[in-house]
């Protein structure tokens, strides 16, 4: 079983942002398999990886705002950067205990994710579509 299950519902239709998505879903769906199975030795490595992750994608939606001149791009920006302060929070916690650290950091990612895609993300489609971008 799957902590989050990738559904149509979260495609913004455009095949790469759609696969860095999937691709920072499976990496919470590990982190959550670890905290399962008790192996709580690799979480902070683990941990480390939706953060390096998130940034690597953060750049890509935002080199795309750039070139397409997205008229929101000062809102979403606006978003990334709350998520890097709220994540750094959390970071700045990695070290105390392990598991429920990693529950808390697994259940913040899962409940942003899923509203930014809905409610962030989904606004950009049409602009990126109108661009060749699927």
């Amino acid at each position: 079983m799957e902590y989050i299950e990738w559904s149509k519902d979260y495609s913004v239709n455009v095949k790469l942002i759609d696969d860095q998505h999937k691709h920072f879903v499976g990496i919470m769906n590990l982190l959550y398999k670890k905290i399962q199975s008790n192996k709580t030795d690799r979480i902070p490595e683990i941990i480390d990886e939706p953060v390096s992750y998130a940034e690597t994608h953060f750049e890509t939606e935002e080199k795309y705002f750039k070139e397409f001149n997205y008229d929101g791009t000062d809102e979403h920006k606006m978003e990334h950067n709350k998520l890097k302060e709220r994540v750094s929070e959390f970071l700045s916690r990695k070290n105390t205990d392990s598991l429920n650290f990693a529950f808390e950091l697994l259940d913040f990612l899962e409940n942003w994710l899923v509203d930014h895609l809905a409610n962030m993300d989904k606004k950009y489609t049409q602009c990126f579509n109108d661009h060749g971008l699927y």
